[in-house]
């Protein structure tokens, strides 16, 4: 994915529906399920087998850069009916190793900028599995969502410097489905190219 320079103001790049994210390249992100027998615990796993859930399947990715921070723009299509006590929520994943797929583990811990619908504000977290989130105070985040033919544009900005390894994933919960913690749609890595 290719992160593009720009000059645009921070308010600016932290609006999902400004004209700075027109025209920009963008990438289709395949997502899916997080495995249900990764999930933390029996009780998710009984009462989910059965059940969809991770059913975003497809997000739509572009980034820029500017000084020392890089904006991450996802856009998805959902059901359209919020859930009073679920939110809609995203997260862009960053670090490495091969288990993505469950949200990091316990000896590959993932970093993640976390957004969710109500949120007064985005949260670092480092993830250790499903479910298994801590806050992550070390880096300073920002985020932004726009709703929208009952789906999201969100932007998440965070230190360029995260992105050291070449690398960035893609979380989405449908909260109208009652996703929430480990019950999510995540997408492998991505490779990115900054300017």
């Amino acid at each position: 994915m290719k992160i593009n320079r720009s000059e645009s103001a921070q308010d600016d790049l932290l609006n999902p529906g400004s004209a700075a994210w027109s025209d920009l390249q963008t990438e289709s992100v395949s997502l899916a399920p997080v495995p249900l027998d990764a999930q933390p615990n029996d009780y998710i796993k009984k009462t989910w087998a059965g059940r969809a859930y991770g059913e975003i399947g497809t997000a739509i990715a572009s980034a820029q850069q500017a000084d020392e921070t890089v904006y991450i723009r996802l856009q998805w299509q959902g059901d359209g009916s919020p859930d009073a006590e679920f939110p809609d929520a995203a997260g862009v994943l960053l670090g490495g190793g091969d288990a993505i797929g469950t949200l990091g583990s316990e000896e590959q811990p993932l970093k993640m900028w976390y957004w969710a619908d109500g949120r007064a504000e985005a949260a670092s977290l480092t993830s250790k599995g499903p479910g298994v989130f801590s806050t992550a105070d070390e880096e300073s985040v920002n985020a932004a969502g726009l709703p929208g033919d009952g789906g999201w544009a969100v932007v998440i900005a965070g230190p360029l410097a995260a992105l050291a390894n070449g690398q960035l994933g893609v979380v989405i919960w449908n909260g109208s489905n009652d996703e929430r913690a480990g019950l999510a749609a995540v997408s492998g890595w991505l490779d990115v190219d900054t300017e």
